[in-house]
């Protein structure tokens, strides 16, 4: 295999998963199926066909080459004389070199097995593989074979992706209607690659430019006994972000006693789950630095133009663009996201409540969920479906209505989020999970105990919550806090911010996450806010966490414009407030269906 290094590729990358099952009711069985991706459709007739279980899959065999490639995407490779004759020989010669060279992946491989607890006396297995988003078409290439993970034995098909197939329609048999025996599974070998023209294909030259960019697709369907499951090629999210950061060389930073992995390269770290005793890519899967290609579409565009300040400058979206969102990581095979901008030019109150005589004198309750008769934080009602009035699900319905904006119950009039609320597309995504209302009770300007770890494991216990305090015009709220919330929308958590920072260039404490020269409390790294990606100096950032103080129990944190983390009172408005960037857990079976993570070309997302 021999790689041409003047062009990386993005690509779409397959993995699915499908399993078909037939039962018996009575004498008759009847057809259904299970799939990974909702792109599936599934079509047949009821059979008697005795209880028999149908099941293909196809996932993409994991290559750890010596040399770990800088990307994952497609370079050109040479396979033989050409695509059209292309041997076993070659075929080795790829697989033993773990479909990369010098330092570049030159091809893909996905395992296709489909097996039966009935033998059916015939079955197709058809494959379409599709190049439609490439300008360029005629270089993309494939061959199916039969033989072992690591070695093939029989070339099958071979040639050209576009040439043979033809779109989305067209598609191959790999299994000619052969029978499939009981138990034992039958298995097939798919080698996508690019193939290596010679000619000048690096980004920016004016020849032959549209071979550097592109991505294949297509779909498997299992035939059998009447019936059909199709699924179509879709990269599943969280497994190619995981794969980035598996793939790419790291380093390692060390802050507050805890070593982690850093794959500089791609901007993905892995937090060890904030402890020594987990391994060091044993945790979740975080994007950070200055501007990481984190980018995602989930299919909504602005309405009319949105104009708010970030960074100091004036920032339009107009309308017609993408709302974008930004990956914060991945967390137990779900892709956790934030919201690119915030979703009001204005901030709003994170709860507030009645003056004196009411609860904790007008500064709002540290609760997020519902507990007891209460109903939850008003910035929780706002983002998720089924409240109303004031704030009553209008982030969630795309609506217009009065928001909370300060304290004792202050309001605001017609506020709209038709421009910025959740679209049906966002929201078929976003999935219901866990969410986590441990607080933290230290004394926070000390500066001490103020990592990302420390927040971590605090965020998850439920020793410590929002309330330790008992009496006081401040503490007089009669609501029980909860170590957790179930729901679909909330906002980060502390943690999320201080390990979005580059952790080889700042070693401080949250509460450092910011510049105060000659003051004399050492927090003089600049680089602590100019390279963490959730940090923007025009506004200051609500969290999902509650902050415990003996006193008070109305205090909640944020992250300030001037990069440190802190805790300010709930109903803080508009002027010493927090503007609101919603955050959501997708489905795990999102897929990527195009883009490269920039914010020009962000990941477009699926379901």
């Amino acid at each position: 295999m021999e790689d041409n290094k003047k062009s990386k590729l993005p690509i779409l990358i397959i993995v699915l998963a499908i399993v078909l099952v037939l039962s018996v009711g009575g004498v008759y069985a009847y057809f259904s199926a299970r799939a990974t991706n909702s792109g599936s459709q599934i079509t047949g007739q009821t059979l008697d066909i005795g209880g028999s279980t149908l099941s293909i899959s196809a996932q993409r065999l994991v290559m750890n080459p010596t040399t770990t490639p800088v990307s994952d995407n497609l370079v050109p490779a040479v396979f033989g004389a050409s695509p059209t004759e292309i041997t076993t020989t070659e075929v080795n010669r790829a697989l033993t070199k773990q479909c990369s060279l010098d330092g570049y992946t030159g091809c893909h491989v996905w395992k296709i097995t489909a097996s039966t607890t009935q033998t059916v006396a015939s079955a197709n297995i058809r494959l379409n593989l599709n190049v439609a988003t490439v300008t360029d078409k005629d270089e993309w290439a494939y061959v199916v074979y039969t033989g072992t993970d690591s070695s093939s034995q029989t070339v099958l098909n071979k040639g050209l992706i576009n040439s043979d197939f033809g779109g989305t329609t067209t598609t191959i048999d790999i299994h000619n209607g052969a029978a499939l025996q009981a138990n034992t599974p039958a298995i097939y070998y798919v080698m996508v690659y690019l193939n290596n023209t010679n000619s000048v294909q690096n980004d920016g030259v004016t020849t032959n430019t549209t071979n550097e960019t592109g991505a294949y697709n297509g779909s498997v369907v299992l035939e059998a006994m009447g019936g059909e499951v199709k699924v179509n090629f879709l990269d599943i999210a969280a497994d190619y972000i995981t794969n980035l950061y598996t793939n790419a060389e790291k380093s390692t930073a060390t802050v507050n006693n805890i070593t982690y992995n850093l794959a500089p390269s791609v901007n993905l770290m892995n937090d060890r789950h904030a402890s020594m005793s987990t391994d060091i890519n044993g945790g979740d899967i975080r994007y950070y630095g200055a501007n990481p290609n984190n980018y995602v579409w989930l299919g909504d565009t602005f309405t009319t133009d949105y104009t708010y300040t970030s960074n100091g400058e004036s920032l339009t979206r107009t309308a017609g663009s993408k709302k974008l969102w930004r990956m914060i990581g991945v967390f137990d095979g779900r892709l956790k996201l934030i919201a690119a901008d915030p979703i009001l030019t204005q901030s709003l109150s994170w709860d507030t409540s009645a003056d004196a005589a009411g609860e904790n004198n007008g500064m709002g309750i540290n609760q997020w969920g519902p507990s007891g008769s209460y109903e939850g934080a008003d910035l929780m009602r706002l983002l998720n479906e089924g409240y109303t009035g004031t704030n009553g699900s209008l982030y969630w319905n795309k609506s217009t209505g009065t928001v909370y904006t300060g304290y004792n119950n202050a309001t605001t009039a017609d506020v709209s989020f038709v421009n910025t609320g959740l679209s049906a597309s966002e929201k078929n995504l976003i999935d219901s999970v866990t969410w986590y209302l441990g607080a933290w009770d230290g004394v926070y300007n000390s500066g001490v105990l103020d990592y990302s770890d420390d927040l971590y494991t605090a965020e998850r216990q439920n020793s410590t919550l929002g309330k330790i305090c008992s009496s006081g015009n401040y503490c007089n709220d009669e609501v029980t806090r909860t170590s957790s919330w179930n729901g679909k929308v909330g906002l980060m958590y502390p943690s999320d911010y201080g390990y979005a920072v580059d952790l080889s260039l700042c070693t401080n404490g949250l509460y450092g996450y910011t510049t105060y020269p000659g003051d004399g409390t050492g927090y003089d790294n600049a680089n602590c806010k100019t390279n963490n990606w959730l940090y923007n100096s025009s506004y200051g950032q609500w969290t999902i966490s509650p902050h415990a103080m003996s006193s008070y129990a109305a205090h909640v944190f944020s992250v300030w414009s001037n990069g440190i983390l802190d805790y300010r009172s709930a109903d803080s408005s508009a002027g010493s407030g927090s503007c609101v960037r919603p955050a959501v857990y997708l489905k795990s079976g999102v897929a990527i269906s195009g883009g490269t993570g920039t914010e020009a070309d962000p990941y477009v997302l699926s379901y």
